[in-house]
């Protein structure tokens, strides 16, 4: 895995899921790939208090009053983990 410390924007009521523990939120990654057919982009995101959670890519959001700060942790894409 590699990890990226890239700063991305998210409305957090967009979040597929999310967990206080990384390997729990794995878990329910494989289950939102095996739903989805895994047609988009997923990414792990951490929030400022070390919350994790799952986002669509395609909900990035520009930093706005809605919007809130993550660092992205792990991008899904096709069975492929980048």
């Amino acid at each position: 895995m590699i990890i990226m410390e890239e700063t991305i924007f998210f409305n957090r009521g967009n979040a597929l899921t999310s967990d206080v523990d990384q390997e729990e939120l794995m878990k329910k990654v494989q289950i939102e790939k095996d739903k989805r057919g895994l047609n988009n982009k997923l990414v792990v995101v951490q929030d400022n208090r070390g919350e994790y959670l799952l986002f669509d890519f395609s909900d990035a959001d520009a930093e706005n009053d809605q919007s809130s700060e993550f660092q992205v942790k792990q991008i899904i894409e096709d069975d492929k983990t980048k």
